[in-house]
């Protein structure tokens, strides 16, 4: 059983790829948050080429001080971002790691989207330098 609750402005396709092969729950939400002047972003990501559906985006391996655990304060679960988290789409990019890192590293307002497969929340992924 599948379960979607992906923000507006979340790709279709870029969903359907994130989502590929999997029978498992999972739930997909959006995260929108502006970087100020001097804030960390507050993840760090790594990628992983395990499956084809990893390609398609980044995994959360931390969350620390910084404007997404900002996020998560004001947030009500499920919806707290958290290491294992999938991002699939950051503001319109998709389907390209490089691209979508290149965009959280540039754009101020960023609007991530997030999926969260069940077996993410039994356990973090290894951490791996900061990208913003």
């Amino acid at each position: 059983a599948e379960s979607h609750a992906a923000g507006p402005g979340a790709n279709p396709q870029a969903l359907a790829n994130a989502t590929a092969g999997c029978s498992e729950p999972q739930l997909s939400f959006s995260v929108v948050v502006t970087k100020t002047k001097g804030a960390s972003l507050g993840i760090d990501v790594m990628y992983s080429s395990a499956a084809s559906w990893t390609r398609n985006g980044v995994f959360i391996a931390r969350v620390f001080e910084g404007v997404v655990k900002d996020w998560n304060a004001t947030s009500q679960e499920p919806h707290h971002v958290m290491p294992g988290d999938f991002i699939f789409q950051v503001n319109n990019v998709h389907g390209d790691c490089v691209s979508m890192v290149q965009e959280i590293r540039a754009s101020r307002t960023l609007k991530l989207h997030v999926l969260r497969r069940a077996w993410a929340r039994r356990g973090a992924l290894p951490a791996a330098p900061p990208v913003a």
